[in-house]
C-alpha cells in the first residue's frame, strides 16, 4: 500500500465546467472551465513552505480500502485523485510545483488505517481524494494533527472536523430519485431496503427508510446483508414470500450486488422496479452482461459510461481520458469520480493559497472557494456547509451496459421529490 501516483500530465484548470438551469427542472453541465477568482495571482517564490511542499513538488496522500474481505472496494478514489493530478502536472502545476500523490490503504482494518495514517501524515501537506471504509481508527488523528483532509470520512465524527473539507450535510436525503420511481410505478406498492452491513453505512439507513416511504410506498422489508456471505437466497425467497416489487439496494459493493443478481435469477425473482445508488460501473456491466439489464442507479454525477455523454461535457470528457491514460482498464464507478472531484477541490484552494503554501493558508484557501462541483462532472454544492439541491440522474442497465434514463436529454432533474431531514437512530 506504498504506491505513488508520480502523476504526468494535466491541466492548470481546477473545477471545470458549471451547471446551468435548464428548463423542465433540469440543469445541464457546462463544457467551459471555470477558475478560481485571483487564482495563480501570488505565486512569489515559493519555496519548501511546509511539511510536503518543496520549490518544485507537493506531496499528498490518500487513503483508500483496497485489500482485506473486500479488494479494491474504493481503491477508486485514489485513481481518480491520481488521474486529475496528470492532467494538472501536464499544464505545469500549480506555481511551479508538481502534485506527488502517495497511496495508502485501511485493509478495511481499523488498525491498519491508523498504521498507514501514522505513516503518511509526517510527509504530506495534505490528504487528498481517501475513502477508507474503516477511517474510524484514525478520525482521532485527523483531528490531533490538523492536517488538511480534502475527502470524505465514513466515521461520522469527521464531518465536526474543521480540517476534513468539504463539508457534508449529514442527515438529510434527497427523496426525488424514489419519488421519480413511484412516478413511473404508481401500481407498485410494497418495497425492501437492503444494506451492507459493515462500516458506516447503517447511519444513512433511517434516511432511505423515510425517502421510500416518504414517496409513497410500502416499506415491508428492512435488512443489512453480511458482504462476504457466498449466497443471498434465503433473503430473496423471503421478499417473494412477502410480495416485493420494489428492491433497493444500498451500499452493495459491485462483488456482492453481482452474487445477489445471479441468486435473484436463479429464483425467477424480478420485482418490477431494481434500484440502487452505487452499480454504476464498469464492473457490473462486465460480470453479469444483459442479466444485469433492467437494473436502474440514481447518482449526483454525469452518467460517464454511456457513450453519448462524453460530447455534452468537455470535463467529462477529461474525466474519461485522463483515468484511461493514466490507468489503462482501470474500473469506473463512483468513486474515481470521488478522487477526481477532491483533487479539483484541492487544485482551486492551492491557486487560492498561492506561492506561500502551508497547512494553515491551504485550510484558508479551501473555505474560500465558492462552490463545489467535482471538477464539472457533479451537481453543485456549497463546499463550505454541504447545501445543494435535489439534482439526480437515472441511468439504466440496457443490453449489457449503463445508459441515462432521466433526464433523457441530458443535465440532472431537479425539480422533483425534496431534501429531507431525518434523525438517526
Amino acid at each position: 500500500g506504498t504506491d505513488t501516483a508520480a502523476a504526468a500530465g494535466g491541466s492548470a484548470a481546477g473545477s471545470s465546467g458549471s451547471n446551468t438551469a435548464g428548463s423542465g427542472g433540469t440543469k445541464t453541465a457546462g463544457a467551459t472551465a471555470t477558475t478560481v477568482k485571483g487564482a495563480a495571482s501570488s505565486c512569489g517564490t515559493g519555496g519548501a513552505t511546509d511539511t510536503g511542499v518543496t520549490p518544485n513538488e507537493i506531496k499528498v496522500a490518500s487513503i483508500v480500502t483496497d485489500s482485506g474481505p473486500l479488494p479494491g472496494a474504493t481503491e477508486g478514489s485514489y485513481r481518480g485523485a491520481a488521474s486529475y493530478f496528470a492532467k494538472v502536472n501536464s499544464e505545469g502545476g500549480v506555481c511551479g510545483r508538481k502534485i506527488t500523490l502517495l497511496k495508502g490503504d485501511d485493509g478495511l482494518d481499523p488498525y491498519k488505517g491508523r498504521a498507514d495514517f501514522t505513516r503518511l501524515q509526517p510527509k504530506v501537506l495534505a490528504f487528498v481524494g481517501s475513502f477508507a471504509v474503516a477511517d474510524s481508527g484514525y478520525v482521532d488523528l485527523i483531528d490531533k494533527t490538523q492536517v488538511p483532509y480534502v475527502s470524505l470520512t465514513v466515521d461520522p465524527a469527521g464531518a465536526k472536523l474543521r480540517n476534513v473539507y468539504p463539508k457534508s450535510r449529514r442527515n438529510y436525503v434527497n427523496t426525488a430519485p424514489f419519488v421519480y420511481w413511484k412516478q413511473q410505478h404508481p401500481d407498485v406498492s410494497k418495497a425492501a431496503l437492503l444494506y451492507a452491513n459493515i462500516g458506516g453505512v447503517s447511519s444513512n439507513v433511517p434516511g432511505f427508510k423515510e425517502a421510500i416511504t416518504r414517496a409513497g410506498f410500502n416499506l415491508v422489508h428492512i435488512e443489512g446483508v453480511r458482504v462476504t456471505d457466498p449466497d443471498y437466497t434465503g433473503i430473496i425467497r423471503n421478499l417473494q414470500s412477502e410480495g416485493v416489487e420494489f428492491l433497493y439496494l444500498f451500499a452493495f459493493e459491485v462483488n456482492m450486488h453481482v452474487r445477489f443478481v445471479r441468486n435473484m435469477k436463479q429464483q425467477n425473482y424480478n420485482p418490477k422496479i431494481k434500484g440502487a445508488n452505487i452499480a454504476f460501473n464498469t464492473r457490473f456491466s462486465e460480470l453479469l452482461g444483459k442479466d444485469g439489464d433492467g437494473w436502474e442507479n440514481h447518482q449526483v454525477f454525469l452518467p460517464f459510461l454511456d457513450p453519448a455523454e462524453k460530447a455534452r461535457s468537455k470535463a467529462l470528457a477529461d474525466f474519461i481520458d485522463w483515468n484511461a491514460r493514466r490507468f489503462p482498464g482501470g474500473q469506473l464507478d463512483l468513486f474515481p469520480v470521488s478522487g477526481w472531484g477532491y483533487a479539483a477541490l484541492f487544485v482551486d484552494a492551492l491557486r487560492l493559497a498561492g506561492g506561500n503554501l502551508t497547512r494553515k493558508t491551504l485550510l484558508d484557501a479551501l473555505y474560500k472557494v465558492p462552490q463545489f462541483d467535482f471538477g464539472g462532472i457533479n451537481a453543485v454544492s456549497n463546499p463550505s456547509t454541504g447545501a445543494g439541491d435535489r439534482c439526480f440522474v437515472m441511468a439504466r442497465h440496457v443490453n449489457g451496459t449503463w445508459k441515462r434514463l432521466h433526464p433523457a436529454s441530458g443535465g440532472y432533474e431537479c425539480n422533483t421529490g425534496e431534501l429531507y431531514k431525518f434523525k438517526e437512530e
